[in-house]
């Protein structure tokens, strides 16, 4: 067992214990969303990690979500689809969500994602037709293309995709957080970026070229662990 493998089984035990009410925001099993936190407040939306893999849900990341709430933030801790082949199933889950925020009356001061969940909010905040929205990208998974050829997550994102970059370049070229940057560096102003240098699920590297944090002796689930002596500095990357 790795610290990494270590403070993820502490986060799953410590987030079967939260009774968290879902939402549904659709017909399906993961089109639900968890909401913590006063009503008045003002909105943070949550993306778990798991590099898209279907066993991994959002259980590990509701002590973060609750951490937060307790700080003040209405917190929507946000479901999604994790279907190999099918990233379009993910995507579409999420802005059905963001319809859903707007819709209900949220005030949305941002969305933070960890890992994978870091690269769709970066989606998110990059999509040339959804509203501007900031973003809180924690460890993200930010170059697809080093990603593949680096196998993270054993091949995770090639297994989102069921495709290499060069086999789909235009599917990459839609999800890739890289690759929506280089089609509008400006927008990219809107993503701010922790990642710790001690990080062996996803490497450093990974957000090369990116505004952001590097938090010295950090791992990977440091930035979404409550009890981290580096949450600190997640909270205070937060909008003010």
């Amino acid at each position: 067992m790795t610290t990494e493998d270590d403070a993820l089984d502490r986060l799953l035990a410590a987030g079967a214990r939260i009774d968290a009410p879902s939402t549904p925001c659709g017909t399906g099993p993961d089109h639900v969303h968890e909401t913590y936190g006063p009503a008045a407040a003002r909105t943070l939306v949550v993306v778990h990690g798991g590099y898209f893999r279907p066993g991994v849900d959002r259980t590990h990341a509701r002590p973060m979500a609750r951490a937060l709430a307790d700080l003040g933030w209405r917190v929507v801790l946000a479901e999604y689809r994790r279907v190999p082949g099918d990233p379009d199933a993910t995507l579409e889950d999420l802005q059905r969500l963001d319809e859903h925020l707007r819709r209900t009356g949220h005030d949305v001061a941002a969305w933070v994602g960890h890992s994978a969940g870091g690269a769709l909010v970066m989606w998110r905040a990059l999509h040339p037709d959804l509203p501007p929205v900031r973003v809180l990208a924690l460890a993200p998974v930010a170059d697809f293309d080093t990603a593949v050829t680096d196998r993270l997550g054993g091949d995770a994102v090639r297994d989102w995709v069921r495709a290499t970059p060069d086999r789909a370049p235009d599917v990459y070229a839609r999800l890739d957080p890289s690759r929506l940057r280089s089609a509008d560096p400006g927008a990219a102003g809107r993503v701010a970026v922790l990642h710790g240098d001690e990080d062996a699920s996803v490497p450093l590297r990974q957000s090369d070229g990116w505004a952001r944090t590097v938090l010295t002796g950090a791992h990977h689930f440091d930035v979404v662990d409550p009890a981290s002596p580096h949450w600190p500095a997640v909270v205070a990357a937060l909008p003010g």
